[in-house]
């Protein structure tokens, strides 16, 4: 994966969520995006994919989509 800066990431993060999901407006993408980023697991997928990930996660009826109990060493 190519190292992004986060201003990238965010904005190609928010763009995918506009997307997914038109009633969403741009800002509050915007705001969604900044959270994945600051998420350890999403923040480690390319943009798109860590959209499509919550997306299908949050889809399921067992949603799980939560913080790591404790910090990789």
């Amino acid at each position: 994966m190519k190292t992004l800066s986060s201003d990238e990431w965010i904005a190609r993060c928010a763009k995918r969520i506009l997307q997914i999901e038109q009633d969403i407006a741009s800002d509050e993408a915007r705001r969604i995006a900044n959270d994945l980023r600051r998420f350890e697991r999403t923040a480690a997928m390319e943009p798109e994919a860590a959209v499509d990930f919550v997306a299908s996660t949050l889809g399921r009826p067992d949603q799980r989509f939560e913080r790591r109990a404790a910090p990789r060493a």
